[in-house]
């Protein structure tokens, strides 16, 4: 197999963006580095041919837009392998979960289309979104991983149901913490206790809920959370927070890494 050349233009029309690529944000920092050092060779353009001819760019939108902004020359290579743009991705840090969704969603991916707007109707974290619609625990990693192999898919979601009621609850009653990635992975823990009683907790957040604090951590949120549960008990108080991690490890031993 032949090296790809390296190849220079200032035909910016040669080029597409390639359909299924993440929304493009504003990057400051490379469009500074590309005002002082120009468009770098070391960093082309990777690119395939279209059947129209065109060069679709499969790495390095960013830095496209941004030269064609400042009217400057782009270095390309031109990569017959014809290697898919998840594929390509999927082991780069560039790319977050959300952006990774969106693209699967753009492609016409079925569950990244139904993740997508359960994380735009929510507010959840994407990775929390993802975990319990796929059917696990909100701190669960693992359908961040399916998402990146195109494996995703939406599981049972009555765990998921029961999280989003306490956290839509907390949205509408303007509780600062209702959508932090930590609030949601312990409620979603707290929920895992056979004896909590969710219409209980969602009482007590009606009654006391703006006494909630931002907090750094899932488990100084199940402090919290088990603070509000108790508040004004006179008969036996619920350990949440032990309880929480106590059946989080039994469902780590149970179903693995799975939460």
């Amino acid at each position: 197999m032949t090296t790809p050349q390296l190849q220079y233009t200032k035909e910016y029309d040669r080029f597409e963006m390639h359909d299924y690529n993440r929304p493009l944000k504003h990057d400051g920092v490379l469009e500074q580095s590309m005002i002082r050092k120009g468009f770098m060779p070391s960093s082309p353009l990777q690119v395939i041919k279209n059947s129209n001819g065109k060069l679709k760019i499969i790495k390095g939108h960013r830095r496209f837009e941004i030269a064609k902004r400042l009217n400057l020359g782009i270095w390309y290579i031109i990569d017959k392998s014809n290697i898919d743009i998840f594929e390509l991705e999927a082991g780069q840090s560039k790319w977050t979960i959300s952006d990774f969704v969106h693209a699967r969603a753009e492609a016409g991916d079925e569950d990244c289309i139904k993740l997508l707007d359960f994380w735009k109707t929510h507010k959840l974290p994407m990775g929390a979104a993802a975990a319990l619609i796929g059917g696990e625990s909100a701190g669960s990693g693992n359908k961040q991983k399916d998402i990146k192999r195109g494996k995703f898919h939406v599981g049972d979601l009555r765990h998921a149901n029961q999280v989003i009621k306490i956290t839509d609850r907390c949205r509408e009653l303007n509780i600062p913490c209702a959508v932090s990635s930590g609030f949601v992975r312990a409620i979603s823990s707290a929920l895992r206790i056979p004896e909590f009683n969710a219409d209980l907790f969602m009482h007590r957040i009606e009654l006391n809920g703006s006494q909630m604090q931002k907090r750094g951590t899932a488990n100084e949120y199940l402090d919290e959370i088990e603070a509000l549960y108790n508040y004004g008990a006179h008969k036996t108080r619920l350990p949440v927070a032990f309880r929480a991690k106590e059946i989080s490890k039994k469902r780590q031993k149970t179903f693995g890494k799975k939460s």
